[in-house]
């Protein structure tokens, strides 16, 4: 029996688009997808055109390039286990924000890249807060030491051959390592290599498997006179997001 197959250019050529910006580390011209894609500029014009105007591309106004726009990510936010992750973790985040005077965010995994899903602001004068929708690679951030040290085995090594795949400067056997470490401690903390002064506080949100769902993680800003110190605001964090991995258990948002 000979089984037919449909096709649909335009919706592939507009797909590919998609998963090329959603990979690249920064964004890309028309000219830099055309060549990626082995398409003619005039192929990629209108696909591009069409799917900026339905917000699922957005273009840097300084360069004319092209990154994912805010659409896919709000789509992502309408399905049901991620509604249910942030309105379980919503109320927790906000006590992690209020107990430190620090902000507060949870991130998880997507392909090769950690994103913020939620956050709240520190409540004070001052603080470092990253947006919703926020992307870094998981070997260079702490939220992403977190989800990958707390992963399955078997999501743990997917992630790690995608990595050596995509970045040619990935080191395996340093990220390895520290993965370790995170998982002889409970959780990570680190300077943070976005912001100079900052210390990451990570700790893992665990799902009905035991393994990490999110990463709860506050960017930690020192300050003369605070009542809360980087080792009691680790205990805090830890404490917050075992709350909401059990919150999640139990199916019950905000505990």
């Amino acid at each position: 029996m000979t089984r037919t197959r449909y096709t649909a250019p335009a919706l592939d050529k507009g797909l590919d688009i998609l998963e090329l910006l959603s990979g690249s580390a920064e964004p890309l011209s028309m000219g830099q997808i055309a060549e990626r894609l082995n398409r003619s500029k005039g192929e990629i014009f209108r696909m591009l055109v069409a799917l900026e105007r339905r917000r699922y591309l957005a273009r840097d106004e300084a360069t004319e390039r092209f990154l994912i726009g805010s659409r896919l990510f709000e789509m992502a936010m309408q399905s049901p286990p991620t509604r249910n992750l942030v309105a379980t973790a919503m109320p927790h985040i906000t006590a992690v924000a209020h107990s430190l005077d620090q902000s507060c965010h949870l991130t998880v995994l997507s392909n090769t890249q950690i994103v913020v899903i939620a956050r709240v602001e520190a409540p004070g004068e001052l603080g470092f807060a990253v947006r919703l929708g926020y992307r870094r690679r998981v070997d260079q951030s702490t939220s992403g030491r977190v989800l990958a040290a707390f992963a399955s085995p078997g999501e743990r090594a997917r992630l790690l051959l995608r990595m050596q795949e995509e970045y040619p400067d990935f080191d395996l056997a340093d990220f390895q390592r520290r993965l370790a470490e995170v998982e002889e401690k409970g959780f990570a903390r680190g300077p943070s290599r976005a912001v100079a002064g900052v210390t990451d506080i990570g700790a893992p949100v665990r799902g009905e498997t035991g393994w990490a769902v999110a990463a709860l993680t506050v960017p930690f800003i020192s300050r003369d006179g605070s009542a809360v110190d980087l080792e009691a605001a680790t205990a805090i964090v830890l404490a917050e997001a075992a709350a909401i991995s059990a919150d999640l258990a139990i199916g019950m948002p905000g505990g």
